[in-house]
């Protein structure tokens, strides 16, 4: 099996599908509402880095990404 280079994407580009930035240093959001009621919040880094969750509350669910987002952050702070 053949490692996949990962490239760096713009944030041009991830902000067509991940409208929401500012809440993480390069980090991009997206929510969605998937079924009455239930949603999906998404988030994504330039190097395709994500984080998922799923309920009820988009804006706990935001939150809660945010917080996801920053402790990948910190993970891999001085690696990216």
């Amino acid at each position: 099996m053949t490692a996949q280079r990962v490239h760096k994407k713009t944030a041009a580009e991830v902000s067509v599908e991940f409208p929401i930035a500012g809440l993480v240093e390069g980090w991009f959001f997206r929510q969605r509402e998937v079924s009455p009621g239930a949603f999906v919040v998404e988030g994504t880094d330039l190097w395709g880095r994500t984080v998922t969750r799923q309920g009820g509350d988009p804006d706990a669910l935001l939150k809660e990404c945010v917080g996801d987002a920053k402790q990948i952050r910190q993970q891999v702070k001085g690696v990216a």
